[in-house]
């Protein structure tokens, strides 16, 4: 029995393998790196464990046979696309703010660098583990890639130790997941997940609302921007459970 065909059979523990895979592909780089390798060698450590996070996507597209259903092929956005921007419209209320590190400071860098996290992360949870849920009800799907791509978010916590951070990040990444997912489902397209994966990330970093209003107005637009994105996911589960009864 091949690898695609019990995949296919499990969907959810073919889904969680993939994610539990990546997990224990980076915690490993990089809690061995932080052990083994004087601190001066850590960012070639976290440079590694970045490319992990392209390459084995692409090496589990390669081993399922999932070319052609990852999402490649489309890039058609409608109504769920552009409602899903509502988030990072909510982080940039009060304009740019250019204080970020990231990519070196330079906005060239950090569109980069966004690009190939959002590029990887998508491939992984809306590619492979999105095309290996297909079979589930599409609300169980949204439920189950958006728990664990919140889940991998807990590295922060095996890193450094701030396990109420990470348990907050993992929460709030969970419901990006969903969305993200739902607009993989609605569009059809892996590259609209990507753009919008890397939109969301550049307006937290370039959001003006914490220098300008201050840390609780911060808090208060990541609520209204988590309540958003569950009530587009909402939105799309409930049309694709009213397709499937009206077919039915």
């Amino acid at each position: 029995m091949s690898l695609a065909s019990v995949a296919e059979r499990h969907p959810i523990a073919a889904a969680t393998a993939c994610a539990g895979a990546q997990f224990a592909l980076t915690g490993l780089i990089l809690l061995g790196g932080a052990a083994w390798l004087p601190r001066h060698a850590f960012g070639a450590v976290k440079l590694t464990a970045f490319a992990s996070t392209v390459i084995l996507p692409l090496a589990l597209v390669q081993l399922f046979g999932l070319w052609r259903r990852v999402g490649f092929e489309r890039i058609r956005p409608d109504a769920v696309f552009f409602a899903s921007l509502i988030p990072a419209a909510l982080l940039l209320v009060a304009g740019l703010h250019p204080g970020s590190e990231i990519g070196g400071g330079s906005i060239p860098g950090e569109l980069g660098m966004q690009f190939v996290n959002a590029f990887a992360e998508e491939l992984l949870f809306r590619g492979v583990i999105f095309a290996l849920l297909v079979r589930v009800p599409v609300w169980q799907g949204l439920l189950v890639q958006g728990l664990l791509f919140g889940a991998m978010h807990l590295l922060h916590g095996f890193m450094d130790g701030a396990w109420a951070e990470a348990f907050a990040q993992m929460g709030m990444t969970a419901v990006a997941g969903m969305l993200f997912a739902a607009v993989r489902y609605a569009t059809g397209s892996l590259w609209l997940a990507i753009a919008l994966h890397m939109i969301l990330n550049l307006a937290m970093i370039y959001s003006n609302i914490e220098p300008a209003w201050g840390s609780d107005a911060l808090q208060a637009a990541e609520r209204l921007m988590t309540l958003t994105e569950a009530a587009v996911a909402l939105y799309v589960a409930g049309r694709a459970a009213s397709e499937v009864a009206a077919r039915g």
